[in-house]
């Protein structure tokens, strides 16, 4: 449901709301004084409901509602619609006038402080938010520790605080324990790790490195990271260990491992283990990446096979990257004529190539040229991925 017909569904069930609130509160005895009892922004608020004014609307009937117990969720639902219509400053309003009531209990204070540090993250009040989450945090445990925590993280996160957030991440799992929260922790680990690169601090780096892979064994950005550190150190069947790992962890990520695993395996012990490897990968899940890496290897010895042997992966395994490499291997072979021909091919699929992207977030569907670790569009982590099918691997 669109955001525009949520808050016409909630404009139009607070008018009703309103209307039967002050109908059950109306004296059975004075039916002279009904009318009223009426707020005027009761009025006010279905007058601008029937002009398609809804957020008017929503602020009328706000001002026609006493804050109660039967009040209350309807005051919170309305302060969260204002924030995600963008509002940020209703929303506080709302939320503060509720904390601001002397009736409400414990678990409804509460409630509020947590969509109240939410207004204040929304708006970019990073401190009102972070001092009221601490307070939250540091009070006796209740039903909503995993919620304050889960923000706190989130702050934490968007001012890249990476040590306050490995530390506060703990503690929400061991409170709350989950796939995403686990997989987020272990990047969070991974940015330190980097941190420490770009410091050539390469033994701090392999050990954050190291952490994350102790969070969340599948985390194949730790394997490449940590491959990355010990080939900076000249530890290339170390790294070659952490890049085959890698693979096993996820082989859609085959495409950025390959080119790392060939330049280890030719400093120590030359192309005979990576074509193992290669053939290996091929025969479990074959990619684009794979299939031309043997084509190379092919190639340097045996031409014709290289192309028979690219052709038939082609039949089971059609890709336009595989189709490009048809035509440059052809190339070479095709008299003048031909060759005009070829080329312009080849140009056009590698345009196409070129323009398509080449990641893709399997979280929200953002794609782009770039592998980003953190989607950029939903902040997921670890769901940009390499794509795969007819248009990538």
């Amino acid at each position: 449901m669109a955001l525009a017909e949520v808050g016409l569904f909630l404009v139009l069930f607070i008018a009703l709301f309103v209307g039967w609130a002050m109908g059950k509160k109306s004296p059975s005895k004075k039916p002279k004084q009904d009318k009223k009892s009426v707020p005027a922004n009761y009025f006010r608020g279905l007058n601008h409901l029937l002009n398609d004014q809804h957020s008017e609307a929503i602020d009328a009937f706000v001002d026609s509602l006493e804050v109660n117990s039967e009040t209350f969720d309807i005051h919170l639902t309305l302060g969260n619609l204002f924030r995600k219509k963008g509002e940020i400053q209703k929303a506080i309003n709302i939320h503060q006038s509720l904390l601001a009531r002397p009736e409400i209990s414990q678990r409804e204070m509460r409630m509020v402080q947590l969509e109240l540090a939410s207004d204040f993250m929304s708006a970019g009040l990073l401190d009102r938010a972070g001092r009221l989450l601490l307070n939250m945090a540091s009070a006796k445990k209740n039903e909503f520790q995993p919620k304050i925590l889960t923000l706190l993280v989130d702050l934490y996160e968007f001012e890249q605080s990476w040590d306050k957030a490995i530390q506060i991440g703990g503690e929400l799992l061991k409170e709350a324990p989950s796939k995403k929260e686990t997989k987020r922790l272990a990047h969070f680990h991974c940015e330190m790790a980097n941190e420490a690169q770009k410091k050539e601090q390469w033994r701090q780096a392999f050990q954050y490195y190291k952490s994350a892979l102790e969070v969340d064994p599948s985390c194949v950005r730790a394997s490449i990271g940590a491959a990355d550190v010990l080939s900076q150190q000249s530890r290339y069947r170390d790294a070659i260990k952490e890049l085959k790992h890698a693979a096993e962890q996820d082989p859609e990520f085959i495409s950025i491992i390959l080119p790392k695993l060939r330049d280890s395996y030719q400093r120590i012990w030359g192309s005979s283990g990576y074509f193992k490897f290669l053939q290996e990968q091929n025969q479990k899940k074959p990619s684009a990446s794979l299939i031309m890496a043997l084509v190379a290897h092919y190639r340097e010895t045996d031409k014709d096979y290289a192309e028979m042997f690219l052709v038939e992966q082609l039949r089971a395994h059609p890709t336009i990257k595989g189709f490009k490499e048809l035509i440059n291997l052809q190339l070479a072979d095709s008299d003048d004529y031909d060759q005009q021909h070829l080329v312009v091919l080849y140009e056009l699929i590698n345009q196409l190539v070129e323009a398509k992207h080449k990641y893709q977030c399997r979280q929200c569907g953002f794609a782009g040229h770039q592998l980003h670790w953190q989607c950029p569009s939903c902040k997921s982590w670890g769901m940009v991925k390499p794509i795969h099918g007819l248009e990538g691997e």
